[in-house]
Parts: C-alpha cells; sequence; structure tokens
C-alpha cells in the first residue's frame, strides 16, 4: 500500500500541511478518510482550494479509503479528522508502522498532551487499542519538530 504517512489532524488541510510536510514527504496524493457523521461537515471545494494543484485530492468514506490505496500507484499522505476514523481504517485493515498525531484541538474533558493535542477518553482507548497493535504513536507539528510519544501517554 503506498500510504507514506498517516496523521490526524482536525484541521485537515492548513499551511503545516502545505508548506512543510507535503514537500518533505514528496507525496502525490492527499486522501482524506470521512466518516458518515463527519461527511457532512466537509466542504471538499475549500479543500481542494486549500491544496496546491500539483497534489491530487480524494476525499472518501473511511471505509472505501482501503480500496482506494490498495489500488493506486500514488504516494498517499493519509489524513484523519479524528482518532475514530484511523479507529475505522484500521478495523478494515489498514497496516501502519505509525501514525502522527498533529492537531485535536480542545473539548471537554480532554487531558491536553501537547499544544495543540488534546485527548478524551474515548481517544485514549481508541488510541491504546492502535498502540497495542504494534501501531507507534506520535505527535508533532512539522517535519522538523521534536516527535512526542503519544504511545506513552495511553498506555
Amino acid at each position: 500500500m503506498p500510504v507514506i504517512f498517516a496523521r490526524v489532524d482536525d484541521r485537515l488541510i492548513h499551511g503545516q500541511i502545505v508548506q512543510a510536510w507535503l514537500p518533505e514527504l514528496k507525496v502525490d496524493e492527499v486522501l482524506i478518510a470521512v466518516s458518515k457523521e463527519n461527511e457532512k461537515r466537509i466542504n471538499r471545494g475549500l479543500l481542494r482550494l486549500s491544496l496546491p494543484y500539483e497534489y491530487e485530492l480524494s476525499v472518501l468514506d473511511s471505509h472505501v479509503c482501503m480500496r482506494h490505496a490498495l489500488n493506486s500507484d500514488k504516494r498517499i499522505f493519509l489524513l484523519m479528522g479524528s482518532v475514530r476514523e484511523l479507529t475505522d481504517l484500521i478495523e478494515d485493515g489498514l497496516q501502519l508502522k505509525s501514525v502522527n498525531i498533529g492537531g485535536m484541538h480542545f473539548k471537554e474533558n480532554a487531558q491536553k498532551l501537547a499544544d495543540n493535542v488534546f485527548l478524551d477518553e474515548n481517544d485514549k482507548k481508541m488510541l491504546k487499542l492502535i498502540h497495542d497493535l504494534g501501531i507507534e504513536i506520535e505527535t508533532r507539528a512539522v517535519p522538523n519538530s521534536p516527535s512526542v510519544s503519544v504511545s506513552e501517554a495511553v498506555k
């Protein structure tokens, strides 16, 4: 599977993605996995405008993403807006060595892990399951920032 990098970021496409991650990773396509409950909040046109023209953009139901990625010959930057979408993909068979948590902003009853990362109990439970599968979980805003392990916070 040509997934080069997987990131959970509730902002989806923004400056850090466009200016730092995409050039560093030399990807061809940004694949955004969207759950049914979040699909209504996605503005595909705005996402396309936010992404430079040289990158393909696919916004797909999280359960369709696997087929798309398996059949692609592109270098894919996989992006999800929530840990739930990541968990759905893993339950569908997505195999990853690591995942980056880029931004999960403040919500009620959430623990601050880093400047832009707040985890509630559901997030922690899902991330623990992911960690227990042997997938490394880390957070950092841009590629040259120091990596902070999220795995330790969910054990």
